[in-house]
């Protein structure tokens, strides 16, 4: 048998069905989020020089960085209701970003979960960090899946009060937000991303026999810009907005070392699935600076251009995950239900249409992305790509009317294998491509977004 012939048979051999006749139990996994981290924050993409992320560049080298991995929305609630269920954010009801005030149903009773997917299977279910699905009885998670939760429900909180203060020009009051399970505590003056490790660790070994999926859902690096000292040191002479930003991305990547060490120390590191990325692109927002960068893409934060929407990504199962590969396919947060409930024996929902795809043969063998194009909505700024062509419609930059785009440039048509920065608008040289995509996207948009949300 030759070399390419024995690697074929290899991956053939890591189906779920071969892993769980070779290993002692079906795998836990820890999906890992990250919140408003660019493609250039993180070190192992090598677009800027300056972060510093030892323990995810260590998690690529040991698995597979995604180069065409894509949130489903340029903002936080989409992207991690797309993540939990499945669906499109417009099909799961939450297609903008959910609301902090108390009693807000973000995530309604009747979506189903990854984390209730793979309870019923037998898991148990954590999340610690940030919500952001809803601060209704019913969004919460414990009503959505999650046998225990640490963190906070909102949007984001001061890092060391705890505390929601972002509503008070709206007339919203300050108010703290730190919660186990449904219980408010208090832990004043420690720091948000400690917390959150901590608790993430602790999660682990209070595990014993079942399989777990552990949820690690830092804050890092959205604003409020928070970062103790000793981070900071580490960034002496860049500017002051870029420090504080890669500050608060080194120390989450400190914590993911140290839920990596514990998973080694408790003897399940071979047991255990990886997966980590952004929810969304770095912003520009005045209240975050500018600090976070997308480098090569163009575009930030509520942007679909690739800036907003195209995120780091690793997939990282020692022994299974093929060490320091790299995968073009195309791929997103919905897919993490489907890949992860068949990976793990779980029953995925057939009363409902998930749009996510199974990826595992992706992650580990190469194979072709399971789509033939991904969609995006938010509000009348839309965009789908089919192949190497990405169409935007009515497209921004970021946050706020100076950066609508005006003019011709309202329909944008890029070729990213030529043009992934999305430079040159093509509209006018291709005006077939331009129909194609427009008719897909208008029927998407009608088959996807409740009456009245299209």
């Amino acid at each position: 048998m030759d070399r390419r012939s024995f690697l074929r048979t290899s991956a053939a051999a890591l189906t779920p069905a071969a892993l769980f006749g070779q290993r002692r139990r079906r795998p836990n996994v820890v999906i890992i989020l990250s919140d408003d981290q660019g493609y250039g924050d993180i070190g192992c993409y090598g677009t800027e020089p300056d972060p510093k992320t030892p323990n995810l560049d260590a998690l690529a080298a040991g698995g597979v960085r995604f180069t065409n991995f894509y949130a489903n929305a340029p903002m936080c609630s989409p992207t991690r209701a797309a993540l939990l269920t499945g669906r499109h954010p417009y099909r799961c009801g939450v297609p903008l970003v959910v609301s902090s005030a108390p009693d807000t149903v973000g995530l309604k009773a009747g979506e189903i979960t990854l984390a209730e997917v793979l309870g019923e299977a037998g898991y148990e279910t954590g999340l610690v960090g940030k919500w952001h699905l809803g601060t209704a009885p019913g969004s919460l998670p414990n009503s959505q899946g999650f046998d225990d939760f640490y963190g906070f429900r909102s949007g984001c909180i001061d890092y060391y009060s705890h505390r929601f203060y972002w509503g008070l020009g709206a007339g919203m009051p300050s108010f703290h937000d730190l919660y186990r399970n449904e219980e408010e505590i208090d832990e004043s003056g420690t720091y948000a991303t400690h917390l959150i490790t901590r608790e993430a660790i602790n999660f682990i070994r209070g595990q014993q026999d079942d399989p777990f999926f552990l949820m690690v859902s830092y804050n890092a690096p959205h604003y409020p810009m928070h970062a103790p000292d000793e981070y900071l040191e580490r960034f002496e002479g860049l500017p002051a907005d870029r420090a504080m930003h890669l500050a608060m991305v080194a120390a989450m990547d400190d914590g993911i070392g140290e839920i990596v060490s514990e998973l080694d120390q408790q003897g399940i590191r071979g047991d255990t699935a990886i997966f980590f990325h952004s929810d969304n692109g770095a912003t520009i927002e005045d209240r975050a600076g500018l600090g976070g960068r997308n480098t090569p893409f163009r575009g930030y934060k509520f942007s679909l251009f690739e800036g907003g929407i195209r995120m780091p990504a690793i997939a990282n199962w020692p022994g299974v995950v093929p060490a320091g590969k790299v995968r073009d396919g195309m791929a997103a947060s919905m897919d993490l239900l489907p890949t992860f409930a068949k990976l793990c024996k779980a029953k995925a929902p057939r009363d409902r249409v998930i749009d996510g795809k199974d990826i595992w043969p992706l992650i580990v063998d190469g194979a072709r992305t399971p789509h033939d194009s991904i969609y995006w909505k938010r509000y009348d700024q839309q965009a789908v790509r089919k192949g190497d062509w990405k169409l935007v419609l009515n497209g921004w930059l970021a946050l706020g009317e100076e950066n609508q785009l005006q003019g011709d440039d309202r329909v944008f048509l890029s070729n990213l294998a030529d043009d992934p920065e999305e430079s040159k608008n093509l509209a006018k040289e291709h005006p077939d491509i331009v129909r194609e995509l427009t008719n897909l996207a208008r029927t998407w948009e009608l088959d996807v977004a409740p009456s009245g949300q299209a």
